[in-house]
């Protein structure tokens, strides 16, 4: 998952273009595009040639969430969509698995509702494989804040608690412990990890 912040732009569909030529990708969702949908099918064409792109513009005006996939090499069964994720079957050679691509609101009200639908479909997939990927908009640990503030939060609570309901683990991560920062210097900075990759 990318949050691209933007996609209007014809430098950011150009970047899409070399990531997804530069590391070989298949599959790739894309968060907070900020594209209307009038301007999606524009936007989608301009991407990756022959790639099939589904989003949540029925649900979110700006379309927060886009799954792409090249149909030569993979196949994405969409099975739901909402205002905070979309869900499908993943499959390649033989083999599939489950995938929730998430944009969690920057709302932690609004994000109990994804919380809820994650529970809900646990229950389903609780034999099969299950990756969830993408921004949470809340840091799980404190220490995966800079400054490493000993204040846990409700929030962080909420989303911990529905790790555990989920039977989810993070999957290993190479990089940055930070994926997010508010992009100041000097005592204003502020580092966070709001993204990640969890499996059942």
């Amino acid at each position: 998952c990318w949050n691209i912040r933007g996609l209007n732009d014809t430098s950011k569909k150009k970047e899409v273009r070399i990531f997804v030529k530069k590391n070989g990708v298949a599959f790739l969702g894309l968060l907070e595009t900020r594209v209307r949908s009038v301007n999606k099918e524009r936007v989608a064409r301009g991407l990756v040639k022959g790639w099939r792109c589904v989003s949540n513009h029925k649900e979110s005006l700006l379309g927060r969430v886009w799954v792409l996939w090249n149909p030569g090499l993979v196949n994405f069964m969409v099975a739901a969509i909402s205002h905070q994720a979309i869900l499908g079957e993943l499959g390649w050679a033989g083999y599939s698995f489950w995938v929730s691509v998430v944009y969690g609101d920057c709302n932690y009200i609004a994000r109990r509702e994804l919380c809820k639908e994650l529970e809900e479909q646990a229950g389903r997939f609780s034999a099969k494989p299950w990756v969830i990927c993408g921004d949470f908009n809340v840091t799980r640990y404190p220490h995966k804040h800079s400054g490493g503030r000993g204040s846990i939060f409700i929030a962080m609570k909420e989303f911990e608690g529905c790790i555990h309901k989920c039977e989810l683990e993070d999957i290993r991560q190479s990089g940055s412990v930070f994926t997010w920062d508010n992009r100041r210097i000097g005592g204003d900075f502020v580092a966070k990890k709001l993204d990640r990759v969890m499996g059942n």
